[in-house]
């Protein structure tokens, strides 16, 4: 498998060159290296597109009648297999790889996917409530690097629209679908996440008696994100109008504008809460989040554009948590003699953090050097090793992205007036 990903990072490598979109590498593929990847050949499938059938505008019904074809068969295909191979290759398969298994195989379809794969015995249950929500918080680490750069950009390609619905309500959905199929009296699949997820935690936390019910509401607050309806109005308007929509945001200020949501994410520990916060200074975007819940609270904040020079960027990305241990000797086998998987070294708590500097060096006028560095303590943080770690990543980042000049946010504006597009 990892020799299938180096060949495609290869072919990315070649086609990139016309695009502006970041290659990028890590050890064992984490998440974001893959959301990076798939975002880059969603973009060369576009350029494609782009030249192939250009012009494109809405001067014919039979125009409009073919972009809504393209976008129902077509692009909502291709969308749901970007984020299903997220999930399954860079998100389950990536907690395996770092926990030193190999998974045996994927399925990754228009419909769904799976990933196969054996453990030992003393295989931990810990690291399996790991491995258990790594597909959904790969999900989540797309959806986020998605959005991220539509705010750089300042508009929405209506025809990435579905990945970002999909990746970032992914775990309402799932949820809801397991809820029903509990409700009904369905057979539930041995591999379905969110049942696993329910019943690891109540194994291990044996007096909290989580129920679906709960996780089914709780997932509901996924849906106070402005941007999974912008990407459903993108969705439709590039079938009317042939072309990207420039979304709006808060305006805090000349430079500053803002976008909020709150979310909840399955953690190994227990679901947590976050209040995410999309800031874009002078065009470039920053993140930064709180999330607690019964066993944790942390904060982060992610900005690549603290320092910009000619030469390239500098920037910087920083965790911190306390956080409910969840990595005990209880292993798989104890689990399966006795239904539980108590210690009470579950009822304790740590302190973690992770630092990691970010830079770009522009090797030309079209080509940056990517790196990000750093390093990280013991614990859970979505996309890293569960232990103390050295984080590096490296990628090279292709087109006008690369040598990013600084913008006058009124003259972008007044593009956007006078094109209907920013430049």
């Amino acid at each position: 498998m990892k020799k299938r990903l180096l060949a495609l990072y290869l072919i990315l490598l070649m086609g990139t060159t016309f695009a502006s979109q970041t290659v990028m590498v890590d050890p064992h593929f984490s998440p974001y290296s893959g959301s990076a990847n798939l975002m880059t050949a969603q973009d060369l499938l576009i350029m494609g597109e782009d030249r192939l059938f250009p012009g494109g505008g809405r001067d014919s019904t039979a125009k409009v009648w073919g972009r809504a074809a393209e976008q129902f068969f077509f692009w909502s295909q291709i969308n749901t297999m970007t984020s299903v191979t997220q999930h399954e290759i860079f998100g389950h398969g990536y907690r395996l790889r770092e926990l030193g298994v190999t998974p045996k195989k994927y399925t990754v379809t228009p419909w769904g996917g799976a990933t196969y794969f054996n453990v030992k015995s003393s295989f931990k249950v810990g690291d399996m409530m790991a491995v258990v929500v790594a597909g959904l918080e790969a999900e989540a680490i797309l959806a986020r690097d998605l959005k991220m750069e539509w705010m750089r950009r300042g508009k929405i390609d209506g025809r990435l629209a579905m990945t970002y619905t999909q990746a970032e309500q992914s775990l309402f959905w799932y949820t809801l679908i397991t809820q029903l199929g509990r409700l009904n009296n369905d057979e539930i699949s041995e591999g379905n996440d969110i049942d696993a997820y329910l019943k690891l935690q109540n194994a291990s936390y044996i007096n909290d008696d989580l129920t679906m019910g709960q996780l089914t509401r709780w997932s509901i607050f996924n849906w106070l994100d402005p941007m999974t309806f912008y990407s459903y109005y993108a969705f439709f308007y590039y079938i009317a109008e042939g072309k990207s929509w420039n979304f709006p945001m808060i305006s805090l200020g000349e430079n500053i504008r803002y976008l909020p949501n709150a979310k909840i994410a399955y953690a190994p520990y227990a679901p947590e809460a976050y209040l995410e916060n999309y800031f874009t200074i002078h065009g470039e975007p920053l993140y930064f989040y709180f999330k607690g819940g019964k066993r944790s609270f942390g904060t982060g904040v992610a900005y690549d554009h603290f320092f910009q020079g000619k030469r390239g960027t500098v920037g910087f990305r920083f965790d911190g948590w306390n956080q409910g241990v969840f990595v005990t000797p209880a292993t798989i086998e104890e689990l399966d003699e006795t239904g539980e998987a108590y210690r009470p070294s579950l009822n304790k708590r740590r302190w973690g953090v992770a630092l990691s500097v970010t830079s770009t060096l522009n090797l030309n006028g079209s080509i940056a050097l990517y790196t990000e560095l750093g390093g990280k303590t013991s614990g859970y943080l979505p996309g890293y090793g569960l232990d103390k770690e050295v984080v590096g990543r490296v990628g090279l980042r292709f087109g006008s992205n690369s040598l990013r000049q600084k913008i006058d946010p009124q003259a972008k504006i007044n593009s956007v007036k006078s094109n209907g597009e920013s430049q």
